[in-house]
């Protein structure tokens, strides 16, 4: 009786451990690079995206180039994005800023800023966490 006990704890456990049942958490890795089209402006973020809470876990970091870079969390309506959150911004040349953020936002994008001109933006990546 007592082996019986002892074998159907090990069961729960071994199906209650998401590492022993394959559930890990899927990463989706993100790299996005940005940069004004006179080389004025740019930079690059390199992030991972987990699913979190009904929305998204990022991590990773930004850097400039030059210039001035932002790191955006959008939602895509018919090819095109309007607001969105900021999640980072830096304008130190050749310093990571570190991005630990979470959103509820489906897509995102790096802006290099153009002053007096438009942003110009880095391709849009949509959020799977996976």
């Amino acid at each position: 009786m007592r082996t019986c006990v002892w074998a159907a704890a090990a069961v729960v456990l071994l199906v209650a451990s998401p590492a022993a049942a394959g559930g890990q958490r899927s990463v989706q890795t993100i790299g996005l690079d940005a940069s004004a089209g006179d080389g004025s402006v740019s930079g690059s973020a390199r992030l991972t995206a987990t699913a979190e809470n009904n929305g998204y876990r990022l991590k990773g970091w930004v850097e400039s180039d030059r210039g001035c870079v932002e790191l955006k969390a959008v939602n895509m309506h018919w090819g095109s994005y309007l607001g969105g959150d900021q999640i980072t911004k830096t304008c130190e040349t050749k310093v990571r800023a570190p991005v630990d953020a979470w959103t509820h936002h489906t897509d995102v994008v790096l802006s290099a800023i153009v002053d007096g001109g438009p942003d110009r933006d880095s391709r849009i990546v949509t959020l799977t966490g996976r």
